[in-house]
Parts: C-alpha cells; sequence; structure tokens
C-alpha cells in the first residue's frame, strides 16, 4: 500500500502532506495577496469614482432643468371661483387674464312617455316602430351670430312698452338664437309678442290700449337696433328690419339651409342661355362664396356683359338678361350638375330676370331641401295649385307657385279667408300638421294637387273620412346631411368615425377596396362617397355611392347585376363600416342613416320596450311611478348624447305621448365682464378647450358673477426646479462625505478618503456656487440674491421668502441668471460638470479608465500566479506521492530482510 489517504496523510510515512505542501504555497501566495489587494483597492476607488458621478449626473439633471426654456414659460391657469370654473393651461396658452361667467350647463335631452297600467305585465297591443334622430326639424333658429350679414347682435337688454303703458326691462344678454329673443321677449309681462317671418322679426301689440307701442335700448345699448326692433309706432303691430338676408360674403356652405351646393369636379355646371341666343357655361369648381358664384358669371370671357349677376337687396341671387333679344333665357344643368338647382336658377325667366332663393330664412326651410333634397334623378318639386277644402265646406284654390320656403307654404294657407284651415309644424318639428278648424261635425277634408306636385311632396294629398279634421304629414326628410358633412362627429351619438378600410361587393362578385384611413383626405361625407365611386369605377363595379332619399345620411346602391346583395366589409379587423353605419348587406344597396329605428311589437311590455332602448346605444330608458291612481307606469328616456345636440325626435305610429321632461342644452359661456362687448359660446359638454387658446376649461356651476381666469408664469414650478436643484447638491455632499470619510475609533477610512479628485470636484462646485456671475444687464447676479447660500455643514440653504419675493417682483431677472448664453448659472454649470463626467472625455471617465486597467493588469497576474502555484501544488502532490511510493517499498524490504534474519538465526 502507498501514496496519500483522502485526508491528506501519507500512507507510508504517516505525515500530513497536504499540510506540507499547503505551507510551502501559502508562503509563495504572500506576494499574490498583496498584488489581489493591491486590485480591489483600485476596484474599491473606480466604485467610489462612479458614486461621485452618479451624484454628479443627478445634480448636472436638475441643472439642465433649470437651462430648459419650458421650465420658466410654463405658465399656470387660475380660477378666482373653482365652484364654477377649473382651468388648466397647456404648452400653446400666453399669459394673460380673463372673466368667464357660467351661464348654463350642458344636459341631456330627457322625454317621458303617457301613463301605461304597469312594467311587465300589459303589452302595449300595437306593433309599431319607433324611430330616434337628432336632426330634421324645420324650424331650426338662426344663430345670433349669423345676423346682420355675419356682424351679429350686441347682447344686452332692451325696454319695451306696450299700448297700455306697461313697461319692463328684458334682459337679452343670454340669449343665443332668434328664438331665444323672442321667447324671452313673449315672457315679459307686458302684452307684446314677437315671432318670426321671412327675414325680420314682428312685433305685436294684444292690449286693447291706444298709447304707442315702442321698443328701446337700455343703458346706451344697440341689442334692439341690432334685431331690427329699435321702432315706436301709434299702430298695434309693427315689422322689424331685415336681419338676415344672404350676401355675396356668405361662404357656399352657408346657403341652401346649410347643406352648400355640389359642382361636378373639373367640368361645366351650368349654361346661360341669353335672349339673343347666345351662350356660356360656367364652371363652378373655384367658388368658396356667393360673391364667387356672381363673379364667375359676370367675368366669364363669353359672357361680356350679355348677363348680369348679382345679390339683390332681399339677399337673392339675380341673373338678369342685357341683351334684349326676342329668345328665351334660360339656365340649363351640364354634366349632371346639381348646383343650378341649388342655387335657384335652374329655370326659364320672366321678364328676362332669373332670381335664385338661397335661404330659408331666419328659422324656416327651403321647399326644395325636403324628400332628401335635390338629387339626381330625384322628383323635382313644382309648386303648383293645391285646393283644400274644409270639414264645412268652404273650399279654395291656392297658387303656390311663389312659394320657395315652408314658412311661404303655412302663410299663404293660413292667410286664405276662403277656408277654415291652419297650417302649422307638427309636435315634432320634422312635418306639417293641416288642421280643420270648422263645424267640428261636417264632411271631411280635402286637400288635392291642381297642378303641380306640391300636395304630394308635403304628404298632405289626402281626402279623409268623415269627421277626420287633421292630416299629418309625417316627417317631411329634411335634407341636414350633406357632402360636407364632417365625419368628426357622424359617428354614434355625434363621434368620430374610425378610419380604415372597407370592401364592397357588388351584386355580380366584382369586390373593391376603399382606402378611407387618410384623415387629411377622408374629412366628410362627400369625401367617402367620392373615394367609393372613384374605386368603385376602378374596379368597373356596378356600384353607386350618394346622399340618401330620406336627408339624413347616404346610400351604397347597386346599380345593376342580379346574383346577391350588395355587401360591406370591414378590413383587417377595423371598424371604419360599423361607425359609418354600412356594415352589412341589402338587396338593393346598404343606407347609412343619423337615425335608429326600434322595432316594438305588440306582445312587448314597457319593460321590453325600455331593454330595447337600453340596447340602442343612443338613448337610456327608465320606468318610473308618478303614484298616480290609474296608469301611474311611465317611459322615461334620456338621451346619451349630452347638449343642444343630443335633442332625441321620437317618431311612431303608436301615440306615447312623448313629452320633453328636461330640454337638451349646450353648456353656455360668457368670455367678457359686460354683456355689450362680451361674446358666447356654448358647448356640447361643461368642458370647454378649444375656446381660448391654450386653455383647458371646465364648467361646474352657474353663477350671476364672472371668475377671474388668470394664466400667468407658474412661479410654483420654477421654485420647485431650484428646490429640487439644492436638494440634488446636498445629495452630492452627503455622497462625498461618506466617499471620504474617517472613522478614528475603527481606523475605517472611504474609499475615496484622501483622493484629490473629490478634492477638486467639489471646490469647483463650491466656487462656482458662491461666484457672482458676469450677466449683463441683469438685477440678479448670483444663487445668494436668490436665498441660496451654504450652511455650517457645507450644504445649500434656500430661503423661501427671498426666492418667493424675487420671483413675484422681477421672473424674467431669474431666467436670465439661469439661462443668459454663455454666462447664465445653469450654462456654466452645466458645462463644468459635462466636462467632469463626459462619458468620452470627462475628467473622472480618464480617472476610472486609468484604475479599470490597473486592476486589470493586477487581476491578470494574479490569475496567471495563481495558475502557476496551481502547477507547482499538483507538482509537490505527486513529488510527495512519489516519496510515499519509495518509503512503502524500502519498508516492505526492510521487512523482507528481517524476517530473513530471523529465520537465519534460528
Amino acid at each position: 500500500m502507498s501514496g496519500i489517504s483522502s485526508s491528506g496523510v501519507g500512507l507510508a510515512t504517516g505525515l500530513n502532506i497536504s499540510d506540507i505542501v499547503d505551507a510551502i504555497i501559502g508562503v509563495q501566495k504572500n506576494a499574490l495577496v498583496k498584488l489581489s489587494n493591491r486590485a480591489q483597492a483600485f476596484e474599491a476607488t473606480e466604485g467610489g469614482i462612479k458614486t461621485l458621478e452618479a451624484n454628479l449626473l443627478t445634480l448636472n439633471t436638475s441643472v439642465q432643468k433649470l437651462n430648459q426654456k419650458s421650465t420658466f414659460e410654463t405658465l399656470k391657469a387660475t380660477s378666482s371661483d373653482t365652484n364654477q370654473f377649473s382651468v388648466a393651461a397647456n404648452s400653446t396658452a400666453t399669459a394673460a387674464t380673463y372673466q368667464l361667467q357660467g351661464l348654463q350647463t350642458a344636459t341631456n335631452h330627457q322625454v317621458i312617455s303617457n301613463g301605461f297600467a304597469d312594467t311587465d305585465t300589459t303589452p302595449i297591443g300595437t306593433a309599431t316602430t319607433i324611430t330616434i334622430s337628432n336632426g330634421g326639424k324645420l324650424n331650426e333658429p338662426k344663430l345670433l351670430e349669423e345676423l346682420n350679414n355675419g356682424q351679429g347682435v350686441q347682447r344686452g337688454s332692451i325696454r319695451i312698452t306696450d299700448r297700455d303703458g306697461q313697461t319692463e326691462v328684458v334682459d337679452l344678454s343670454k340669449t343665443l338664437t332668434i328664438d331665444d329673443v323672442v321667447n324671452q321677449i313673449n315672457q315679459s309681462a307686458t302684452s307684446i309678442e314677437a315671432s318670426i317671418q321671412d327675414d325680420h322679426l314682428v312685433i305685436t301689440d294684444t292690449s286693447s290700449g291706444s298709447g304707442t307701442l315702442k321698443i328701446t335700448e337700455v343703458s346706451g345699448g344697440q341689442t334692439a337696433a341690432d334685431l331690427g326692433i329699435l321702432k315706436s309706432v301709434a299702430g298695434p303691430t309693427f315689422d322689424g328690419d331685415s336681419i338676415y338676408r344672404i350676401t355675396a360674403d356668405f361662404k357656399l356652405s352657408q346657403i341652401n339651409d346649410g347643406n352648400g351646393i355640389n359642382p361636378v369636379s373639373g367640368q361645366d355646371d351650368f349654361q346661360v342661355l341669353a335672349s339673343d341666343g347666345s351662350t356660356f357655361d360656367v364652371n363652378l369648381d373655384t367658388a368658396q362664396s356667393v360673391g364667387d358664384v356672381v363673379d364667375l358669371i359676370n367675368n366669364h370671357a363669353s359672357n361680356g356683359g350679355k348677363v348680369t349677376a348679382a345679390i339683390d337687396s332681399n339677399g337673392k341671387l339675380t341673373l338678369t338678361d342685357n341683351t334684349g333679344g326676342a329668345g328665351s333665357f334660360a339656365v340649363s344643368a351640364l354634366n349632371g350638375s346639381l348646383a343650378a338647382r341649388e342655387l335657384d336658377i335652374e329655370t326659364t325667366g320672366t321678364g328676362g330676370v332669373i332670381t335664385g332663393t338661397l335661404s330659408g330664412g331666419l328659422n324656416s326651410v327651403l321647399l326644395r331641401n325636403l324628400n332628401g333634397g335635390v338629387q339626381s334623378g330625384g322628383t323635382v318639386l313644382n309648386a303648383g295649385s293645391v285646393y283644400l277644402e274644409d270639414g264645412a265646406g268652404g273650399n279654395a284654390t291656392i297658387d303656390f307657385s311663389s312659394a320657395k320656403t315652408l314658412d311661404d307654404v303655412l302663410n299663404l294657407i293660413n292667410g286664405n279667408g276662403s277656408i277654415q284651415i291652419e297650417a302649422s309644424l307638427n309636435q315634432t318639428g320634422t312635418g306639417i300638421s293641416i288642421k280643420d278648424t270648422s263645424a267640428a261635425s261636417g264632411t271631411s277634408i280635402e286637400i288635392q294637387d291642381v297642378s303641380g306636385n306640391l300636395a304630394s311632396s308635403l304628404k298632405i294629398d289626402t281626402l279623409l273620412a268623415d269627421n277626420k279634421h287633421t292630416v299629418d304629414s309625417g316627417s317631411l326628410d329634411l335634407r341636414y346631411v350633406n357632402q360636407n358633412t364632417s365625419l368628426s362627429t357622424y359617428g354614434k351619438n355625434g363621434t368620430a368615425v374610425s378610419t380604415g378600410s372597407i370592401r364592397i361587393t357588388d351584386r355580380d362578385g366584382t369586390n373593391f377596396l376603399v382606402d378611407l384611413s387618410d384623415k387629411s383626405t377622408t374629412k366628410t361625407v362627400g369625401d367617402v362617397l367620392t373615394k367609393i365611386n372613384d374605386a368603385a369605377t376602378t374596379a368597373g363595379a356596378q356600384i353607386n355611392a350618394r346622399l340618401n332619399d330620406t336627408g339624413d345620411g347616404f346610400i351604397i346602391e347597386s346599380t345593376g347585376g342580379s346574383s346577391f346583395d350588395v355587401k360591406v366589409e370591414e378590413v383587417s379587423g377595423g371598424s371604419v363600416a360599423s361607425s359609418l353605419g354600412i356594415l352589412g348587406s341589402g338587396t338593393t344597396g346598404v343606407t347609412s342613416r343619423q337615425t335608429t329605428e326600434i322595432s316594438i311589437e305588440a306582445t312587448d311590455t314597457l319593460s321590453d320596450i325600455a331593454e330595447k332602448f337600453n340596447a340602442s346605444g343612443v338613448a337610456s330608458a327608465t320606468i318610473i311611478d308618478d303614484g298616480t291612481a290609474f296608469n301611474s307606469s311611465r317611459l322615461s328616456i334620456t338621451s346619451s348624447r349630452s347638449g343642444a345636440g343630443g335633442e332625441m325626435i321620437l317618431e311612431s305610429d303608436y301615440d306615447f305621448g312623448f313629452s320633453t321632461s328636461v330640454d337638451a342644452k349646450d353648456a353656455l359661456i360668457r368670455i367678457g365682464s359686460n354683456p355689450q362687448t362680451s361674446f358666447l359660446l356654448t358647448s356640447s359638454t361643461n368642458s370647454f378647450n378649444d375656446a381660448i387658446t391654450g386653455l383647458e376649461i371646465d364648467l361646474h356651476s352657474v353663477s350671476d358673477t364672472p371668475s377671474t381666469i388668470n394664466v400667468a408664469r407658474d412661479t410654483s414650478g420654477i421654485k420647485s426646479v431650484i428646490k429640487n436643484f439644492v436638494s440634488a447638491y446636498n445629495n452630492f455632499v452627503d455622497a462625498t462625505d461618506t466617499l471620504t470619510s474617517f472613522d478614528p475609533d475603527t481606523n475605517k477610512r472611504g474609499v475615496l478618503n484622501g483622493n484629490s479628485l473629490v478634492f477638486t470636484t467639489t471646490s469647483r462646485l463650491e466656487g462656482l456656487l458662491t461666484k457672482k456671475l458676469s450677466i449683463s444687464n441683469n438685477s440678479i447676479k448670483s444663487l445668494s440674491e436668490l436665498g441660496i447660500q451654504f450652511n455650517s455643514d457645507g450644504k445649500l440653504q434656500l430661503k423661501e421668502s427671498t426666492l418667493d419675493q424675487k420671483l413675484a417682483d422681477d421672473p424674467t431677472a431669474i431666467t436670465e441668471f439661469f439661462q443668459q448664453e454663455d454666462h447664465g448659472f445653469a450654462v456654466v454649470m452645466d458645462d463644468v460638470i459635462t466636462k467632469m463626467t463626459d462619458p468620452f472625455t470627462g475628467t473622472l471617465k480618464a480617472q476610472t479608465d486609468s484604475l479599470q486597467a490597473s486592476a486589470l493588469s493586477l487581476n491578470t497576474r494574479v490569475a496567471e500566479l495563481n495558475t502557476i502555484l496551481e502547477d507547482r501544488r499538483q507538482r509537490l502532490i505527486e513529488q510527495f506521492t512519489q516519496q510515499e511510493t519509495i518509503v512503502n517499498q524500502l519498508n516492505s524490504q526492510q521487512t523482507a530482510l528481517s524476517k530473513l534474519s530471523s529465520k537465519s538465526s534460528s
């Protein structure tokens, strides 16, 4: 047996070989340990410098913040009445002071039904459809800002005096529309009633007095004058001056009841035929205003003064034939353009003049915009004569050929003394109602077209059964969605339409993609229609997109083919088809409408109907009990869309008795403290983020007094940045104290104790912090002037009262102190710290590189020596093993010799 045991003891000699080898190697390792300790010291110093560098970088972050213009240019908005307004300023705000007053908060429209017997037991018994829409009313009033050729109305108060001598001051400072004005006047305690007729107000005194009817200004205002009613008359009524008429300055998008006109791009729109037989073709591609249309006609190269276009004193477009020829004077459409009809000049002139009515007036609509408006291939309105007979047998044939607006029709009916019939808007305001006011019993009421198609167009051509004396047209389908309708509000509940692509397949299976993802080229309904039609033409598909026949959207229709329905699909998981309301298929086409239809079954209870409203996405419904003994269950419906735009128009063949319980109102604020010089702004929500550039304004409550909104430099933000700088420097001081510390009790030193780099760094910074800088033309030249000084611990301390005073007195001087080019404190300090911390050329980088190189060299040498000593250990083990073998052999030989000697002696 020979060798070494697992415990390191020689088997032959009994010596602890491992200890002997460790002792030999240990003596040789002493030098290696010294080298390793030196490497660790280098590494510790490098770590200390990196800690120093990290604190310097943190300090420099706060310094750089002091060197950012945004730090000192940031504005803060405050409200003197936070119960009325909350405000915030963004980066586009400017320093200013505003007076804002909350006049009205936004509300959601609510309606309530008639009473029903119970909630979930009794069915209504009649199958019907409830149509919900937010547009199509025939008496939308004009905003006051639209009056007087866009000059608006100075809001203030007027004094009205009736013929009985009653006088009252009427406050019109919060009115938005001409209807608001009428309502305020009619609520007064006097006997004066205001109404709207065509382009002016009508003031009527219903008293029996014989005095003077007059309206005067209050406190030097001009409200009455702007409304055209600053008058005094001896009679019981007077017509106000015209306050709304079309002028050359009107944009085309403002005429035709806001539907504008639709010229054919790149082609001529209409031809003018003068009575001498000469013609010229007019292209309206460049026209933006009514004046542009006039100029394009008058300045046409082929006109030469033969025809003169103008806007007359009544706001109508007139074309006058100056040739004196014997032929016809006419305007006819070209290339399928609808522009001439929309301008109301597609006709043959009488007496050498063609006159086009461009507007429905203050609160009426043009007849041509009913039944979906002017459509290519659609029925053209011909307002001829209509026969009307009341229940008592009174009759009249009324000539409506001069009627251009719905008010014209109503006035001609109501002004005819031969019949006892009243014409008015129906309950929903989307159609008209004809009521027989003759004897309760008698023959039926009869309305029939004699010439033209007016009665049928107005859906009142009828022969009622006996004792039926009211005709309701239902909705007359006023056009209110047009080519210019913005996609930003076309989605459900007034939301923006999504972007993306859709796939359309025609009835023969030809499909094509329509890219609607570019917001810059897809802004309006017209843009969508154009892109669909262009893509269909390119693909050879039998598809046409146009405005629909109900005035509330558009249709993608088939123009041929027979195999299957027209289909519209989303592409790549998009939602644009859904948000446009065209996702799906139809036998002749797919229609997008700004209406929602709820189908009601005869077996539905009130609870079932409420569930269907809640599933519609446009309204929510609850059932309330009004506490009455009979039929106490009522359906309460709330629009999902807030503001005036969320007003619900509910139409159904079944009489639910819907009536408004909460009006749909926009939030209303006044900007300015004087109503006569201020202006009003509305919002469908209580947020006014676009009212004043850079301000986000939220209205919380109304008030009788304005709130002062002050937008000023955010001194609190500046102060916060300066305090962060002081804190960052003090953290740097704490770090250097730790790195250079010495404990005499334990003799323990910080890793940078005695290192000159720390001293150099702190000296540079301290010198800069106490130095007076060469900042020209500035009242502040040192940190101490801002209240920043060293304390006894070598740290900075801030006297906030001093800084607050400087911020209040001269914030610009503080900005200059920190940021003046080449000399500002933050500019200089950033340069000093950057020179030390630059990752390529900084002094700290040079130090750490040197320490890393030294540590690496020593660690490499230690590794090499460890390898050498390990090899030496192995050789020693091998040598001792061989020695054990030899000793074992000698022991064996000695044993053998001893045995031989013992035998020989015996």
